[in-house]
């Protein structure tokens, strides 16, 4: 009997790590998230800022590469 209760203990105890590192894992993933939203709003204000001239020079400009 003893042993099965320190089986669950042992079990227990994982299962709890498992889901704090889960829990960390899933903060870390929605404060990239909530960054990636802001630089895509940002993006979006800046494009629709911009003159449609403004556009296309850039479009039709050579890379500096070449």
């Amino acid at each position: 009997m003893e042993k099965i209760i320190t089986d669950l203990q042992t079990r227990l105890s994982f299962q709890e790590d498992t889901i704090e590192q889960m829990t960390r894992t899933l903060v870390e993933q929605q404060n990239e998230m909530y960054e990636i939203r802001q630089m895509l709003k940002h993006l979006q204000k800046q494009i629709a800022t911009m003159a449609p001239s403004d556009i296309e020079a850039n479009i039709n400009e050579t890379p500096p590469h070449y």
